[in-house]
């Protein structure tokens, strides 16, 4: 009986060795799924990324697009301005010569 004790010992430290390597191996094949999951989640972010920088970009031209127009109106108001004034001492003389 003292020889099988050895022989026990080798057999439970061969079954522990194995279960380690099986729990390893589980733990290999989950790390490479949640990695495999985490670069989708990251693949996905950078093209919501990538898609976020386009529309700042587009948005930013309209802005500029936005800007000339108002800076264009502006100019427009200061010339009608000037002519509504220009008119209105017109009047004002004409007036004058008729008073």
């Amino acid at each position: 009986m003292a020889g099988s004790d050895p022989q026990k010992q080798l057999l439970t430290i061969i079954r522990d060795f194995a279960t380690e390597k099986s729990q390893g191996e589980r733990r290999i094949v989950n790390f490479k799924r949640r990695t495999q999951e985490l670069q989708s989640e990251l693949d996905a972010v950078n093209a919501d990324l990538e898609d976020s920088k386009r529309l700042k970009e587009v948005t930013e031209q309209e802005l500029k697009g936005y800007d000339v127009e108002l800076a264009m109106a502006e100019a427009s108001i200061q010339t009608l301005e000037v002519c509504t004034f220009s008119t209105l001492i017109g009047i004002g003389q004409i007036s004058s010569n008729f008073g």
